[in-house]
């Protein structure tokens, strides 16, 4: 079930991103980090391999995988931006790249600073996690999870770095969205990887994987409530969570037509993440109800409509352009 998994994660994020949901966003993109960490480690192992065309072809599929939509959505930013500058003001980050470099940044979504979603401008905002995700594709596709003694190292030079924010440089965003802050949550999933080898589960009961997923929901939701000293709990609580979700999710049994169902719903887990803030500025610049006078922020009273126009959007994406992807994406592995 990791399609619905990530498309439940891409909706989180929407929800901090548009309707001011704080925390489960944040915690979900660290999910997505964990979650990649662990798909990445598993199909370099078990369908590219370490050689230099599974390199390759590991690399042609996530550039068919990452980019087109990517454009194609940010192409229809800058047409947003064009006619309607009023609307698209609200967001500083969404404005038209007005150099070399930022135009190279927006087009490879490689976001050159330590924190890569504090560069302006940024066409699809929350494409800055890319950045990240990228990084550690990359590291994984060189052969840093490649045995569990290396996945080891990384894992503890990742904790490492957590200790050392703590101690040089004490702020929460140096363990959240830096780029090497993505590093701990990569690792575990990488980890994770290596653990199914050794203890793989025999039985998962889906009971027990909602009730962890609401056990996330939680702790998101009462991070905000803790005691000052408490708060930085909350951040590995969700690690945890995420790892064993992770963990029992993969050994989960579908039938055939309730993972054809997952398979499709994941499918708009990308174009979600990526399209939010564009279909915001739609839904404010068409319809306008619910919606905060300065800023491209909604009341819940808009969530119906605006959800109806995101899938709508999405809809569009998957059928007409992520179909023909992944049709691509298959016939290029049979290569191996």
């Amino acid at each position: 079930m990791f399609g619905t998994l990530r498309t439940l994660l891409a909706l989180n994020v929407v929800l901090l991103h548009i309707f001011n949901v704080y925390t489960i966003g944040n915690y979900s993109v660290s999910f997505f980090f964990l979650l990649s960490g662990f798909l990445m480690t598993l199909i370099m192992h078990e369908t590219y391999g370490y050689s230099f065309k599974g390199f390759k072809i590991f690399w042609i599929n996530r550039v068919l995988r990452l980019y087109p939509i990517y454009w194609i959505f940010a192409a229809f930013t800058i047409i947003l931006i064009i006619v309607f500058p009023e609307v698209v003001v609200r967001e500083p980050l969404i404005k038209i790249p007005d150099s070399i470099i930022k135009w190279l940044a927006n087009i490879t979504m490689i976001f050159p600073k330590i924190v890569p979603h504090r560069f302006n401008p940024i066409l699809l905002p929350a494409a800055w996690a890319l950045t990240n995700e990228i990084l550690f594709y990359l590291l994984i596709s060189f052969g840093i999870s490649k045995t569990a003694k290396r996945t080891l190292v990384w894992l503890v030079f990742s904790i490492g770095y957590y200790i050392g924010t703590y101690i040089y440089y004490d702020i929460e965003t140096y363990r959240y969205s830096a780029i090497f802050a993505s590093s701990l949550p990569f690792a575990l999933g990488a980890s994770l990887y290596w653990l199914i080898k050794i203890r793989p589960l025999r039985k998962v009961h889906i009971k027990y994987i909602v009730l962890l997923y609401i056990g996330f929901l939680l702790n998101a939701h009462f991070k905000s409530k803790l005691p000052i000293e408490f708060k930085e709990f909350s951040i590995y609580i969700n690690m945890i969570i995420a790892f064993f979700m992770v963990y029992m999710l993969f050994h989960l049994k579908l039938s055939k037509k309730w993972k054809k169902w997952d398979y499709y719903i994941g499918m708009y887990s990308y174009p979600i993440y990526l399209s939010h803030y564009l279909v915001a500025i739609l839904y404010v610049a068409l319809i306008g109800y619910g919606v905060h006078n300065t800023k491209l922020k909604m009341d819940f009273i808009a969530l119906p409509i605006y959800v109806v126009l995101l899938f709508f959007i999405c809809f569009l994406v998957v059928q007409f352009v992520d179909k023909r992807i992944n049709n691509l994406k298959r016939k290029i592995k049979k290569a191996l």
